[in-house]
């Protein structure tokens, strides 16, 4: 029997390949799965609306759309980055209850515009004034819903790999330096991976060294897991067993 692939490591088997239409495509399939319930908590959008796991379905929604960019069609990574701006919206205004997750969603809409090659109009600036009402910032930070955006700006950043340290400072301002380091580069990041034509796989476990694998494309011989697969932690391509 084939192994069976979640959306999300199809996606990761995808960007691997190069196969940016197809890793779009899987994204959005995530996002939408994870608005149903198709993730770790098995709740829907509107089942969670104090500590709520949303954020993972924006982010792929983010993703899918510099993948759509990659690939050349910028009119499909613009109606995956309204789709996933509705949702935020419409969580938002009608169902989130705490203030950090209603202000997360504003950051999302940001995300996911920026993703798209869009003007953020004003949402950075909006979940700046939610978080401002946050007393202790940085733990806020380890909530999934806000988690999922620091992962998405990492995933960006590689193969650079930005760290929680490098986003949200050292401070005690953990959620305004957030925000100034996604207006900042968030943007510049989606528009990087656009001219260079590849969005590397997002990093997982990782092994360096390793005398067990080898990339055929770079010859290193460091690992990442991720997406149930092992990739090159340098290039990306599928790693090949010595």
């Amino acid at each position: 029997m084939p192994e069976q692939r979640s959306a999300t490591e199809t996606a990761v088997l995808r960007l691997s390949e190069g196969r940016y239409t197809d890793a779009g495509e899987m994204y959005a399939t995530a996002a939408r799965g994870c608005l149903y319930g198709e993730s770790v908590s098995r709740k829907t959008a509107y089942e969670s609306r104090g500590r709520s796991g949303v954020g993972r379905a924006f982010a792929q929604f983010a993703r899918s759309s510099v993948c759509h960019r990659i690939s050349g069609d910028e009119d499909r990574a613009t109606l995956v980055a309204r789709e996933g701006v509705a949702v935020a919206k419409e969580l938002r205004d009608h169902v989130l209850t705490d203030v950090v997750e209603g202000s997360a969603c504003d950051e999302f809409i940001g995300d996911m515009r920026a993703s798209a090659g869009l003007s953020p109009d004003g949402a950075y600036d909006s979940a700046d004034e939610g978080y401002a009402e946050v007393s202790d910032g940085a733990s806020e930070t380890g909530r999934p819903f806000l988690q999922a955006g620091t992962e998405l700006l990492s995933h960006l950043s590689r193969p650079d790999d930005m760290g929680w340290d490098d986003i949200h400072g050292s401070g005690g301002d953990a959620l305004g330096r957030r925000i100034r380091t996604k207006k900042a580069r968030m943007a510049a990041l989606a528009d990087e991976r656009v001219r260079e034509g590849k969005l590397h796989a997002p990093r997982g476990s990782t092994e360096y060294n390793t005398d067990r694998y080898v990339c055929p494309d770079c010859g290193s011989t460091d690992v990442n897991h991720v997406g149930g697969t092992k990739l090159c932690l340098r290039c990306s391509s599928q790693t090949e067993e010595v």
